[in-house]
C-alpha cells in the first residue's frame, strides 16, 4: 500500500538510467562488478574461465563461490589476452583497461574468443558487444554506493535477493559536507559489505542513477581527458588511444618511485591497482610495470579545465620538468 504524508526524503530527478531502455539486449541490474561476474557464470556455466593476472584480486571470489576452474594468463603488448586456447565449454574475460581499448583491440578479442566476458568496469560509456557478455560498473562513475549492468543478447533473468543500501550511504552525503577523505573510512566498510554478497541494485541507486544527466558527465569527463593529456601526453609513456577519451580516469605511465608519494602528500589520491600481481606473475615484466608504474589521474565530472591544469602541471614539476 502506497503511503502518503510524513516528512520529505531526499529529492532527485526522475530521469532514466543510462541501459535502463535498451531493447537490444537484456540487462541485469545488479549490486556490483563482482555480482555480474557471477551472474555471467550462471548463465554461461563454463567448465573453466581464463582471467587476467592483471586484475583485482577480488575478481576472483564468484568463481571461486561457484566451484569453476580457472586459469591466470598473462597480456600481450595490447593489453590482450597472450598464448591461450581456450576449449568450446570454456570462458574467457578480459579487461577494457582503463577504459582505453581501441576498437580494433576489442574486436580481436571478441573474433578470438567465442564465449566471452568484456570487464567494462573501466568503460562504463562503452556500447555492449552483441553476442558477448558486458560487465559495467556505476559506482567506478558515478556517486551510487552498489551498483553494477550485466548486459547480453537474450539474458535470462537471475533470481537475487534483494540489495538494501542506505545503511551505508553515509560515505556519500559526509562526503559532501567534509571531504572525500574524511569519509575514506566509510568507504571501505561499504567496500568490504559487498563482498561475497551477490545481490540485485538497491532502490536508492536505482534513483540516484536515474538522476544523472549522462550527457553532461560524458562531455566533461572527454573534455578533463583532453585537457589534461595537452599537458602530459608527450611524457606519458602508456600507449594510449587517442579516440577513446572518456575513460574512468587518465592512466600516466612513468617508472618513478617517488611520484605517488608525491602526489599523496599533496592530496591526489592516485591508488596502486592490484598491488599483489607482481609477485603472482613471478614479476612479468608488463604486468609489474602496469600494476606499480600506472598513475590513474582523476578526470571525472567533479573537475574543472583548471584542475586539470593544475594537475597536469603538478605531474611534470614532481618529476623534475618545467
Amino acid at each position: 500500500m502506497k503511503e502518503y504524508g510524513g516528512y520529505l526524503s531526499l529529492e532527485l530527478l526522475q530521469g532514466s538510467e543510462y541501459y535502463q531502455n535498451n531493447v537490444e539486449y537484456g540487462v541485469l541490474s545488479v549490486n556490483c562488478g563482482r555480482t555480474a561476474f557471477y551472474c555471467a557464470l550462471l548463465d554461461a556455466k563454463p567448465e573453466k574461465i581464463y582471467l587476467p593476472h592483471f586484475n583485482c584480486k577480488m575478481s576472483l571470489d564468484p568463481i571461486l563461490d561457484l566451484g569453476i576452474d580457472y586459469e591466470f594468463y598473462y597480456l600481450d603488448d595490447d593489453l590482450t589476452p597472450k598464448d591461450i586456447c581456450p576449449k568450446e565449454n570454456e570462458m574467457v574475460m578480459w579487461i577494457n583497461y582503463y577504459g582505453n581499448a581501441s576498437s580494433e583491440q576489442i574486436q580481436k578479442v571478441v573474433h578470438q574468443y567465442s564465449n566471452l566476458l568484456i570487464d567494462n568496469c573501466h568503460a562504463f560509456f562503452n556500447k555492449p558487444i552483441p553476442g558477448v557478455y558486458n560487465a559495467y560498473s556505476c559506482r567506478k562513475f558515478f556517486g551510487v554506493n552498489d551498483g553494477a549492468y550485466l548486459i547480453k543478447n537474450k539474458l535470462k533473468d537471475i533470481d537475487l535477493p534483494d540489495e538494501t543500501s542506505y545503511e551505508n550511504a553515509i560515505h556519500l552525503l559526509k562526503s559532501l559536507d567534509c571531504s572525500t577523505n574524511a569519509a575514506y573510512a566509510e568507504n571501505l566498510a561499504n567496500e568490504t559489505r559487498l563482498e561475497h554478497n551477490y545481490r540485485s541494485m538497491s532502490k536508492l541507486t536505482h534513483r540516484i542513477l536515474q538522476s544523472i544527466d549522462y550527457d553532461r558527465v560524458y562531455t566533461i569527463r572527454r573534455r578533463n581527458w583532453e585537457t589534461i593529456h595537452a599537458i602530459l601526453g608527450g611524457i606519458n609513456d602508456f600507449p594510449l588511444n587517442l579516440d577513446v577519451k572518456q575513460c574512468m580516469c587518465y592512466p600516466f605511465l612513468k617508472v618513478d618511485d617517488n611520484l605517488r608519494k608525491k602526489l599523496i602528500e599533496n592530496k591526489i589520491y592516485v591508488p596502486s591497482w592490484w598491488a599483489h600481481v607482481p609477485e603472482q606473475t613471478g614479476y612479468s615484466e608488463l604486468e609489474t610495470k602496469l600494476s606499480k608504474y600506472v598513475f590513474v589521474l582523476p578526470i571525472d565530472q567533479r573537475y574543472t579545465e583548471d584542475d586539470m591544469i593544475y594537475l597536469g602541471n603538478f605531474v611534470k614539476k614532481a618529476l623534475g620538468g618545467a
